[in-house]
């Protein structure tokens, strides 16, 4: 049976500019081994062919396009109407125009807002937004994570900029990004049939994610989730980091489960 590796990057992979040691040796391992390998980010900011490049620069793994898929991604193929207000990043606006929808900035215009990441933020930018949610737009938030590691600590998500949003505009967004149905689909679309295992750091998102009878998924310690941390969603394995994952999965207790 065909088996899919899907990874997060930021705390799995790498840590913003460094590597996890011994990350692009284990991916090789998957592939070697038959796998599919498919890299799944709540990270809406990058377009795939920046993470891309950022796999190959910082962890040593040459990927394809075909194999990243971000949030903002996701959030563009849940838009069903433009034109389509972001306050987000470059990544979202390639994902959106890529996909046909012409982009405003006048909130009465607007049809659809997104919101993300989003490091240029302001006080105009989230009166913007959230005056066009209130006129009427369908508001699709990219991902709710409060914070993403870097290799100077963790540093305020999308979910930290929609809820700016949110609460101006007094309405919840749909979500795009892990651990959403949206997300669980679109990875299921790009997997094809067989398994899916899932290796994260982050139980709300990652392990969150990996349910339904396709599904199985490993925690790892390198980025959010500490060691002794008490888990609300227990994953089927843990590891201390993506080498030690790839060992378990590709030895004998993996293959009598997949």
């Amino acid at each position: 049976m065909t088996r899919t590796l899907v990874c997060d990057l930021d705390g799995v992979v790498y840590l913003g500019e460094r590597p996890v040691p011994g990350a692009a040796g284990a991916l090789k391992k998957v592939e070697a081994a038959g796998w599919r390998l498919l890299f799944a980010t709540n990270n809406s900011a990058r377009p795939p062919s920046s993470v891309a490049e950022k796999l190959g620069r910082v962890a040593g793994y040459e990927a394809s396009n075909d194999q990243i898929i971000t949030s903002a991604l996701v959030a563009a193929s849940l838009v069903r109407a433009g034109p389509v207000l972001l306050m987000a990043e470059s990544g979202v606006v390639e994902a959106v125009t890529k996909a046909g929808f012409e982009l405003t900035e006048e909130p009465s215009a607007a049809a659809t807002v997104i919101v993300g990441l989003d490091r240029g933020i302001s006080y105009e930018r989230i009166h913007r937004a959230s005056q066009a949610v209130r006129a009427g737009a369908h508001l699709i938030v990219t991902n709710r994570d409060p914070t993403f590691p870097t290799d100077y600590g963790l540093c305020p998500g999308a979910g930290a900029c929609a809820a700016s949003v949110e609460t101006a505009a007094g309405i919840r967004g749909t979500t795009a990004g892990k651990p959403s149905e949206a997300m669980r689909r679109f990875i299921e679309e790009r997997a094809g049939e067989g398994r899916i295992w899932m290796v994260g750091d982050r139980v709300d998102t990652d392990i969150a994610l990996a349910v339904g009878p396709r599904w199985h998924s490993v925690l790892v310690t390198t980025g959010v989730t500490g060691v002794d941390e008490r888990l609300e969603v227990e994953p089927d394995l843990k590891a201390a980091d993506l080498p030690s994952a790839v060992e378990a999965l590709l030895g004998p207790r993996a293959s009598s489960t997949s």
